[in-house]
């Protein structure tokens, strides 16, 4: 049976080059397509950048300088505000939301307490759900505990922004809370040119 397949494969190689060919053509054809869709950019949408700080550089430009079109996604990436009920900076982040029911996020805080975490969302209705997970540090790297940040959102009229409020919770290593911070979001997609 060995022999049958290695000479059955060896020739198959050898004497079919253009119908091998065609079918890995046919297949890039197929496949690449869906490769850059994956990435979540649509044709004809205009990407964009709300930061402020950000305007001045070449390639970016603001969600008020966007086209009116509708994203209808909450997929891609974000600059996010924190702000607690008290109505202090909680924290910003880079948060990029993936079309599998994923998500990342970075802070701006010290990244020995721990400045990333990742989560899971879903739709329900027009309100979007994310339940993120991650560790955090004390200030010389010793394990505090898991935290959860849960979150309720709303993506804005044309997709480019979205708000909602925030629930942080630390625990300890024994899964008692140490520390729960309650608040509002806001957020401004990203985008390149």
């Amino acid at each position: 049976m060995q022999k049958l397949l290695a000479s059955t494969s060896t020739s198959m190689w050898n004497r079919k080059p253009l119908p091998i060919a065609v079918m890995a053509i046919f297949a890039i054809a197929v496949l690449l397509p869906a490769t850059a869709a994956a990435c979540g950019h649509q044709p004809g949408q205009t990407p964009n950048l709300a930061l402020p700080w950000m305007q001045g550089v070449p390639g970016f430009n603001t969600a008020a300088n966007a086209s009116a079109r509708s994203y209808g996604s909450i997929v891609g990436l974000w600059h996010v505000t924190y702000t607690t009920s008290d109505n202090q900076l909680f924290q910003e982040s880079f948060d990029t939301w993936h079309r599998d029911g994923t998500e990342a996020e970075t802070a701006n805080v010290n990244p020995i307490p721990g400045n990333f975490c990742v989560g899971v969302w879903k739709q329900v209705g027009s309100e979007i759900h994310l339940h993120h997970v991650g560790w955090s540090f004390d200030n010389v790297g010793n394990l505090v505990g898991p935290f959860t940040l849960d979150q309720s959102d709303a993506l804005g009229a044309h997709g480019n922004s979205y708000s909602g409020s925030f629930d942080f919770k630390q625990y300890d290593n024994d899964g008692n809370l140490l520390l729960e911070v309650t608040g509002t979001i806001s957020a401004t997609r990203i985008g390149v040119n």
